[in-house]
């Protein structure tokens, strides 16, 4: 199979997101084979760098029509471009980045998303191959969706390594410094999302406990663009006030730049309770910043912390443990020798993330995907599905507004469209999305019931028979007292439909 023509399916893009700077990577380095790059997107975009702009389209499921030789879809959420990915043709990869656990979300805005994306990780059984950026992220797949591991391939995230470890001057950094009033002071840095299990709060009670009047705490994300954030945000500031710490805490939002503030810190901190990757850790390992994170997740892996054979290029505390953190701040920033020993590991273990690495990555998993697409059909197609499980979606989601009235037909279609759209995308949509995960969550506990029938009728049919047995063999004032042992029940297999369907209900997590 030749390859001409890449699409890829996103949710959105934008510049200073994790998964769209992950979009341009890839484009970056799929577009030097000469192929037709074509990015489709679901919701409005932000600002994009100009070398991306010309792949970029908005569309939704009716509008986007698959026709590549190769399709990427980027998933660390559901959007309903996604949906398409069952009807795609040629290769494709489900590349996936990881989705919260809705116990660590909390009863924030978002949770029904993050419950639904759970459950349609069952998409990736369309795809030839998938691509993780961690183990454990790979893992998580595989126990989400029962994807068989052997199709799942680990490609870390992409960091330029020689650009974050070019030191800014010393007056950029001076007027950095100045412009968040912070001269003098040391600097604990966190960097990334607001959301539950980041938790940040963790280092607003550390700052707390350290009592220490030239330390400051730098967050640096974007507080506005998500509900969650949105939430979030105001909590986190009402938390240092309440802990008398607020002038220690600096919320900068979104930065044009961020590798002036890795240069800028003494320590970066990163104490999420679920991390995918953690880019930021990468980032600052490669600027030459020591790093403390959580021992959850992916994080120990990427400090390579999970291997025997080097040291770890950072600090581990224990997830949730504030006294663990402060003990882990408090070494570092009282080692000189302990930080120096960091700073030059982290400086090798950056190099596991390089440009080079991920571009040879990148291509392992796209020429297997189209060696795979060359042999057979995505794993899907090798299930059997129930007529329960075929007719679970419920959502005709190719319906267009359409009027035939002339002159005047667009007006009407306009007005309709826009007069709707408020009930529909902001309730519609949703009760039936989850329509369609209750339909399909219940075909598979109904395929499981009716195997289990059959395990059963089983059963009895072998106990009849061994009666059967001993009435012929034995006189009948010999069968008192005598019982019988039925042979080990047959397993029964859960439908093959279940393999392409969340066996837990949205939002349960597993013991």
């Amino acid at each position: 199979m030749e390859l001409r023509k890449i699409h890829f399916l996103v949710a959105n893009m934008r510049n200073g997101d994790a998964v769209s700077q992950h979009t341009f990577d890839l484009v970056r380095i799929l577009r030097k084979r000469g192929v037709a790059i074509e990015i489709f997107h679901n919701y409005p975009n932000g600002p994009l760098p100009e070398d991306i702009q010309p792949h970029v389209q908005q569309a939704d499921y009716a509008q986007y029509h698959p026709n590549a030789d190769l399709t990427i879809l980027q998933y660390p959420v559901w959007f309903p471009l996604a949906e398409r990915f069952r009807q795609v043709t040629g290769a494709s990869i489900f590349w996936y980045h990881g989705v919260t656990p809705p116990a660590l979300w909390g009863a924030r805005p978002g949770l029904a998303m993050i419950q639904n994306a759970e459950v349609r990780t069952e998409l990736a059984w369309y795809a030839h191959l998938a691509a993780a950026d961690s183990p454990f992220i790979g893992d998580e797949l595989h126990r989400h969706s029962d994807y068989p591991r052997e199709r799942i391939h680990v490609v870390p995230l992409n960091i330029d390594v020689d650009a974050l470890a070019k030191r800014p001057s010393e007056d950029e950094l001076a007027a950095l410094r100045r412009q968040r009033r912070v001269e003098g002071k040391r600097i604990l840095l966190y960097v990334g999302r607001f959301a539950g299990n980041k938790r940040i709060d963790l280092l607003i009670h550390a700052i707390a406990q350290l009592q220490r009047s030239n330390l400051m705490l730098l967050v640096v994300g974007d507080v506005v663009t998500s509900d969650a954030a949105r939430v979030l945000h105001p909590e986190l500031e009402a938390l240092a006030s309440q802990l008398g710490v607020a002038h220690q805490v600096v919320f900068t939002g979104r930065v044009p730049e961020v590798t002036p503030y890795f240069h800028l810190a003494d320590i970066v901190l990163l104490p999420s309770q679920h991390e995918g990757f953690g880019a930021p850790v990468a980032e600052a390992m490669a600027a030459g910043t020591p790093v403390i994170v959580s021992n959850s997740g992916s994080l120990p892996w990427v400090i390579g912390a999970d291997d025997p054979n080097t040291p770890p290029a950072g600090l581990l505390f224990e997830e949730g443990n504030v006294d663990d953190l402060v003990v882990q701040i408090t070494r570092l920033l009282d080692d000189p020798n302990l930080r120096n020993t960091l700073v030059a590991q982290g400086r090798i273990n950056a190099k596991r993330f390089s440009k080079e690495h991920f571009a040879t990555n990148v291509m392992v998993v796209v020429e297997e995907a189209m060696k795979q697409a060359q042999k057979d059909r995505p794993p899907v197609y090798a299930l059997s599905t129930t007529p329960l499980a075929a007719s679970a979606d419920i959502v005709i989601r190719d319906y267009r507004v359409r009027s035939s009235a002339p002159v005047v037909g667009r007006l009407i279609e306009w007005v309709r469209n826009n007069s709707t759209t408020h009930i529909k995308e902001a309730y519609l949509d949703h009760i039936l999305e989850r329509q369609v995960n209750y339909n399909r969550l219940l075909a598979v506990e109904v395929a499981a019931l009716q195997n289990e029938m059959v395990g059963l009728r089983a059963e009895v049919s072998e106990l009849r028979r061994q009666v059967s047995t001993l009435k012929n063999e034995t006189p009948a004032d010999d069968l008192t007292g005598v019982s019988t042992v039925a042979e080990s029940r047959p397993s029964p297999t859960m439908d093959p439909s279940a393999k392409a369907a969340q066996s837990r209900k949205p939002g349960e997590q597993e013991p």
